[in-house]
């Protein structure tokens, strides 16, 4: 780690904890003081046990999506002892059920489920969730690490009402700095009412379940989760790989990511020999677009403390984020620290490699009221020839209901930028938002040689305003349950009063009581790239989607306009097939058609097929093939054929504090190394991700 980085970390830790010495913010009016037993409640999916009723009671009396009171009871009852906290869910439901997640850590985004939102350390602190459906498969989430996935129980069962979840959280897998009053917050999501969401806590101002502003708290938590109670974590893993020798020949690994608690929420990171091996999400695409194409970061090191930066509140985002990891090379060795005291939240990393050396520092300060939020982030770049750095810093004030204003301003100095003055960026908005609409405007200015290289710079050398608003209208009893109609304007010129970036669109939606989605958008962009004629880059057009909340969605969509120098057809199709209760089939055939102004035309293909089988809680294995062939469409270049056939399957299997991953191939990659990978990770220590 450099001295830069060390002394950055080491004054935001201090500034911190200035802000710790603030007035905690109120408690609201939705408060409850846990109940403390000596004996644990029968975990069994009913709630039989009679301690279970004489817990902390909650119920989930407000309806979120419709902005009404639930129609439906949702009740849960809270205990705790000094390892453990209790939860008992008695839903009422009757709507189908909709459970098909049965490997836990996966996520359960498709599934009815039942949450627990929890901040040990208050308002600033770190947020967990911890989410179960009514199978009993489990899934949590921390804004810390978002490889969180420790040990916990749930068992549920189904009833002739609804269905029943009983859960047990080690608090010891919780960072929070030893207060006894908690935030907390409820929710249950229902898919067959398109995802309707019902809450606990609420406010008519109050956007998302999770806003910290309006959740309610959790009294007599006793100091649970305290400093003494932080474990430092090691993973070790070995990896080996079989390959062919003209593909680089087998190769095999041995290395570690070290976590240390610096204090009960910070930590210092350090990781050696990573991990290459990470067989991720498929995120190719033939989805045209006129910009550079944006991916998301996959490896462990940079996905552990992304929630620390990019925090910036920005409207019609134009060159964002600000700090965009998947351009660092992975590293030899990495270095971090980050964390959470009092108001502040503060992070910083290091990442080596062989003749480069990348860095990044943030910090963001929060009143205790929740109504000024200040930022600062900074990378740098350094490698032979070349030194890049880009600083940035927002202040934004507002009421924490329905009014914000801000300012951001950054900085890129460095080898190729010539004039400061085209370093520059600049970004001043107001926000006007309720629940079901929003007027969301902004100044953007940012100079032609604004291009961090460890940033996301589609466009650059733009100045003017855009303007995005929406309004969305409920109607839960009718057949077209939502209407949401909005519109977006942007115009930029460049530094010669030339037209850079024009856009006018506008976009209609509807959603069906019978669980069809259906959009239309319809309007123009103008892009003018340096060394080319302007043109447009239009893709108008209809999707229609039906069952999107669930595990088996279906989706068409067909697009058409002006692209470039020609017309272009854009058709997805895909869809997601249940064989059995344990066993998914997705297909996608994706089409681009694209005939140029000189009469010839370009045909190109993405064509997928996966089949995922959820084995067990712990074990599941994936197959996936994957075709792109074709000339796709291109926006002032020479347009380049493609035929690239990816095939890969994956095992995975959790046991103990183990997890082993059998690989075949990459999906992340446009074709398959044809690579046999074993790899084993021991966790030793804290749990994973905690």
């Amino acid at each position: 780690m450099t001295l830069r980085t060390l002394a950055f970390s080491l004054i935001a830790a201090a500034v911190s904890l200035v802000g710790s010495a603030l007035p905690a913010r109120a408690i609201g009016t939705y408060s409850v003081s846990v109940v403390r037993v000596a004996t644990p409640p029968v975990l069994d999916g009913t709630l039989g046990d009679p301690v279970w009723k004489t817990g902390a009671h909650v119920q989930l009396g407000w309806d979120s999506t419709f902005q009404r009171a639930a129609t439906e009871t949702t009740d849960a009852y809270l205990l705790a002892d000094d390892r453990y906290l209790y939860i008992g869910w008695d839903v009422e439901q009757t709507e189908p059920i909709t459970a098909t997640v049965h490997t836990n850590d996966t996520g359960l985004g498709a599934d009815d489920i039942v949450r627990v939102f929890l901040w040990p350390g208050g308002d600033t602190g770190f947020e967990y969730f911890f989410a179960a459906n009514a199978i009993g498969t489990r899934y949590a989430n921390s804004s810390e690490n978002a490889a969180f996935a420790p040990e916990w129980t749930v068992v549920s069962a189904r009833n002739a009402t609804g269905y029943t979840v009983t859960e047990r959280i080690p608090l010891a897998v919780l960072r929070g700095d030893g207060r006894s009053a908690w935030r907390i917050q409820f929710d249950r999501r229902v898919v067959a009412n398109n995802g309707q969401m019902l809450v606990w806590s609420h406010d008519p101002a109050q956007r998302n379940d999770d806003d910290v502003t309006f959740v309610g708290a959790i009294q007599g938590m006793r100091g649970a989760s305290a400093p003494a109670k932080a474990k430092p974590r090691l993973n070790l893993y070995a990896l080996g790989a079989v390959a062919a020798q003209s593909l680089g020949g087998s190769t095999s690994r041995v290395g570690a990511d070290l976590a240390l608690p610096i204090t009960a929420t910070a930590s210092f990171l350090a990781t050696f020999h990573p991990d290459y091996s990470n067989v991720e999400l498929d995120q190719q695409s033939i989805s045209p677009t006129a910009f550079q194409r944006q991916y998301q970061e996959v490896r462990p090191f940079f996905t552990q403390g992304a929630s620390f930066y990019n925090n910036f509140n920005c409207n019609d985002c134009v060159a964002v984020p600000f700090l965009y990891t998947p351009s660092i090379p992975t590293p030899r060795d990495g270095f971090a620290v980050e964390g959470v005291q009092g108001q502040a939240h503060f992070a910083a990393f290091d990442s080596l490699s062989n003749g480069r050396t990348d860095t990044a520092q943030a910090v963001a300060l929060v009143s205790p009221d929740h109504k000024q939020h200040l930022i600062f982030q900074r990378s740098g770049v350094d490698l032979p020839g070349v030194h890049d750095v880009a600083s940035y810093g927002q202040y934004q004030i507002g009421n924490a209901h329905n009014f914000s204003v801000y300012a951001t301003v950054g900085q890129e100095n460095g080898t190729f930028v010539t004039d400061p003055r085209e370093g520059r960026y600049r970004e001043y908005g107001i926000n006007l938002y309720t629940p079901k609409s929003g007027f969301f405007a902004a100044y953007h200015d940012v100079g032609s040689q604004y291009a961090p290289f460890d940033g996301f710079t589609n466009i650059d050398d733009v100045r003017g305003p855009s303007v995005y608003t929406f309004k969305q209208w409920d109607s839960p009893k009718s057949f077209i349950t939502s209407l949401e109609i909005s519109q977006d304007v942007q115009r930029y010129k460049n530094r010669f009063g030339q037209w850079d970036d024009v856009n006018h669109s506008t976009a209609i939606s509807v959603m069906t009581k019978n669980l069809f989605y259906v959009a239309y958008s319809l309007g123009a962009q103008y892009l003018l790239f340096p060394g080319t004629p302007g043109e447009f880059a239009n893709q108008n057009g209809l999707s229609v989607s039906y069952d999107m909340a669930s595990s088996t969605p279906t989706d068409f969509g067909f697009y058409y306009g002006r692209f470039g120098q020609g017309y272009l057809h854009t058709t997805n199709r895909d869809t997601t097939i249940a064989l059995d209760k344990r066993t998914n089939l997705t297909l996608v055939a994706n089409s681009t058609s694209y005939v140029r102004d000189s009469g010839i035309r370009d045909v190109q293909w993405l064509e997928k097929a996966s089949l995922g089988f959820q084995i067990d809680p712990h074990t599941s294995f994936a197959l996936g093939v994957r075709k792109i062939v074709g000339t796709g469409p291109t926006y002032f270049s020479t347009p380049d054929y493609l035929n690239a056939t990816n095939l890969s399957a994956a095992f995975y299997k959790r046991f103990g504090p183990s997890e082993l991953y059998v690989v075949y191939g990459d999906p992340n990659a446009l074709r398959t190394k044809p690579a046999f990978i074993v790899k084993y990770i021991l966790y030793v220590g804290a749990q994973k991700g905690t």
